[in-house]
């Protein structure tokens, strides 16, 4: 089980990293653009929300997905946050999603069951990548990384999120 008291809050997650990656995370922040329907799914939640990230800053991946946690936050102060490093809770990691890949977002109710998750990337990219070669996956991955898709990381954020709401 993850003890949520053990994890960093966001501003602890920058400082685990060298200035330049606190920089680009930052950057990354102050340029996310956010869909209207994942800005009011995070402003209705109204029961209690322990989200758990395991992300690290380094990871591009985690860099994309991390201005997302940070405004949910902003936006609703029943959104609480808990960062984790992936080393060395592997093994709760895959107990829990099936695997151990970062970034990762846990989405739990005030008494720690588990409600959703959202791993590495959108589930509907994943999905498109499913039967591509990987020059065509590296393609998408780049493109990801480059804002390409987060309308479908807003919109897997937002489906979870209105399981917290009335």
């Amino acid at each position: 089980m993850i003890d949520f008291s053990k994890g960093f809050s966001f501003t602890e997650y920058l400082e685990k990293g060298y200035e330049e990656e606190r920089d680009r995370q930052r950057r990354a922040c102050s340029r996310a653009v956010f869909s209207p329907a994942f800005e009011e799914a995070a402003r209705l939640v109204s029961k209690p929300l322990k989200l758990v990230a395991f992300a690290e800053i380094y990871c591009p991946d985690s860099v994309i997905t991390m201005p997302f946690v940070h405004r949910m936050m902003e936006l609703n102060p029943k959104i609480e946050l808990a960062v984790f490093p992936r080393s060395p809770y592997e093994r709760e990691l895959e107990a829990l999603t099936g695997s151990s890949r970062i970034p990762s977002l846990l989405f739990f109710d005030d008494e720690m069951n588990l409600a959703g998750s959202y791993v590495e990337l959108p589930r509907a990219l994943k999905e498109e990548m499913r039967d591509l070669d990987a020059a065509e996956k590296s393609l998408l991955t780049l493109d990801y990384r480059r804002g390409k898709y987060n309308g479908m990381l807003q919109d897997e954020l937002t489906e979870i999120l209105t399981l917290f709401s009335s």
